[in-house]
Formats: C-alpha cells, sequence, structure tokens
C-alpha cells in the first residue's frame, strides 16, 4: 500500500473485539451469507431456549414473550442495511427475552477543540421531556468523553430513551479519534439493565491507523 500523501487525513483502522452470547456483530447484506445466517440463527435458537429454562426462575421479564429468531435476524439485517456505510451495528443478547438490542458504533477523526463532544453524544437539542443525564465515561473505558442518556417525545406521543456514549482518544502517531455508541429503544425497563453494557462496549472498539 502506498503512502498517504502528505496532508492527507489518516485511514483508520476499527475492529470490535466482542463474542457471542454476550454480543453479535452484525455484517451489511454482502457479508450475511447463508452459512453465517445458518450460525446466527442456532445462536439465537439456544438463548432462546435458556429463556426458556429460565421460566420456573426469577426473571427480570416475566411476561410470557419469546423471540422469535427468523424475525429477530430479518430486523438486524434490515437496521444494518440502512446504516451509513462507514457505521457498524452490534447486537445486544444478554438481556431475557428483549434481545437482540441493536447499538450502533461510529469511528472517525476528532474534530478541533472539545466543545463537540456533547453534541455528538447527543446532549443537545432536540426535545426531551427532561434535562438529558451527562456522565463521564467509566475509568475502565480509556479515553476521555461524555454519557448522555436521555428521553424524547415522538410525534405518537411514545417515550424513547436514549443512551449514547462517546469516546475521544490519543492513538500511537498522535490521532485524535472519537467513537461513539448509540442505543435507543421505547423498552424503558431495559434502560437500567442495558445501559451500562453499551457504555461497556466502547472498550472493546479498537481503532488504530493503516500502514
Amino acid at each position: 500500500m502506498s503512502a498517504a500523501p502528505s496532508g492527507a487525513a489518516p485511514a483508520l483502522t476499527s475492529r470490535i473485539d466482542v463474542e457471542p452470547p454476550q454480543w453479535l456483530v452484525v455484517p451489511d447484506v454482502a457479508e450475511a451469507t447463508p452459512a453465517w445466517r445458518a450460525e446466527a440463527l442456532r445462536l439465537f435458537a439456544a438463548i432462546v431456549q435458556v429463556d426458556r429454562d429460565a421460566e420456573g426462575e426469577q426473571r427480570l421479564f416475566a411476561d410470557g414473550s419469546e423471540v422469535d429468531p427468523v424475525t429477530a435476524l430479518d430486523t438486524l439485517l434490515e437496521f444494518r442495511a440502512a446504516l451509513d456505510g462507514g457505521d457498524r451495528l452490534v447486537a445486544g443478547l444478554g438481556v431475557p427475552n428483549r434481545w437482540p438490542l441493536p447499538v450502533v458504533v461510529s469511528v472517525g477523526l476528532a474534530e478541533d477543540g472539545d466543545e463537540g463532544l456533547l453534541e455528538l453524544a447527543g446532549a443537545e437539542g432536540g426535545l426531551p421531556v427532561e434535562r438529558p443525564a451527562v456522565d463521564e465515561l467509566p475509568e475502565h473505558i480509556g479515553g476521555e468523553g461524555p454519557v448522555v442518556t436521555r428521553y424524547d417525545l415522538d410525534d405518537d406521543g411514545a417515550v424513547w430513551a436514549t443512551v449514547c456514549a462517546v469516546r475521544r482518544e490519543a492513538l500511537d502517531d498522535g490521532t485524535r479519534v472519537d467513537t461513539r455508541v448509540l442505543w435507543r429503544t421505547r423498552d424503558l425497563e431495559v434502560v437500567p439493565v442495558f445501559g451500562t453494557e453499551v457504555v461497556d462496549l466502547l472498550a472493546a472498539v479498537r481503532n488504530g491507523v493503516a500502514a
């Protein structure tokens, strides 16, 4: 590979170090081969069975609902196909009977100054039903940035919760990179359970600069 021209933006590389059964990285349509789909359906069927086996135990959500593996997978692939080219989709699989929970991961070069971090994390604008909660990233994530939890009304009067966290880090060559994880839901009971997992996902995103 030839070197980038002087003054050109560095080419970022990113990987997401997660594994089932807690997380599943959803590929784009071209990479969602029949073999990958069959393996994902086997995984989903196994998780459904785990949820069934927990029927007699104290469960977080005991309303009798059950995830349909085919519908869940098709919905994830449709979500993935609708994303911008640079975004990735990771599905959380650990909340009983509420999985898969789609989280959008975005990586890009940091802008000059720090004032844009709150805007990138969604702390500003919109019509929240209450002032968004803003916290700092936990120390184990590395880097710096905000965690924003907000609740907004949509046009139909439904309340949506959004959990968004941004990590700004400096790579070995000095390049500054922003990584954002974003999750939205109308299932408000899940927010206290899954919100921390969304933030922790930042630690699994590894960035670098292509040689």
